[in-house]
Order: structure tokens, then sequence, then C-alpha cells
């Protein structure tokens, strides 16, 4: 199981969480983070466990630079979506135009 950790160097990301896990209450987290590049309380990294499927949009026009680890060794097989209805839980309205 893969566990990933983000930190946004540069730039500015809205971050959504979908909370999936078996046995959780499911819900959503949204958040902004700040590269480090802009000095503020937003200056996080974020680590997100198996089951907790994630969405990453750029905030702005600047380009956003992100350091992303993982638990495991990257298998493309592993890769895609989860098979959920993460696309089209509660998103924000301003993110379904990327949806389409």
């Amino acid at each position: 199981e893969q566990w990933d950790v983000m930190f946004c160097v540069q730039g500015v990301a809205e971050m959504i969480l979908r909370d999936l896990r078996a046995g959780m209450k499911t819900r959503t987290m949204r958040l902004w983070i700040d590269g480090d590049n802009h000095r503020s309380g937003n200056n996080v990294g974020v680590v997100i466990p198996p089951g907790v499927a994630h969405a990453i949009r750029v905030e702005g026009s600047e380009e956003l630079i992100m350091v992303y680890g993982t638990s495991v060794s990257f298998h493309p097989e592993f890769e895609g979506r989860i098979a959920s209805d993460v696309e089209t839980a509660g998103l924000p309205v301003s993110w379904q135009r990327f949806l389409q």
C-alpha cells in the first residue's frame, strides 16, 4: 500500500483529499498549499495514506514545482483512478470545467 508525501517548492496549489478508506467516515478536505517561495502559514508538507484519493490544481499562472515521494517503488500498472465516485464527489464548482 502506497503512502504519498508532497511538498511545494514553487507556486500555489489547491488540493482536494477524499477519504475512501474502509471503516472510516467518508469525508472531503480542500486546502491551499503555498510553495516555499511564498512564505506563509500554508507552507506545509502533505502526507497521504493509502485509500485517500487526491487531486491537485495549480492556482494562478505561476508554474508549480513540487517534490513528490512515495513509500514504494513506482509501478505503472498500479497507477490510475480509484474505482469510485471521487470525480463527482462534491468537488468545487470551479473545478467542473477541468473534468469535462
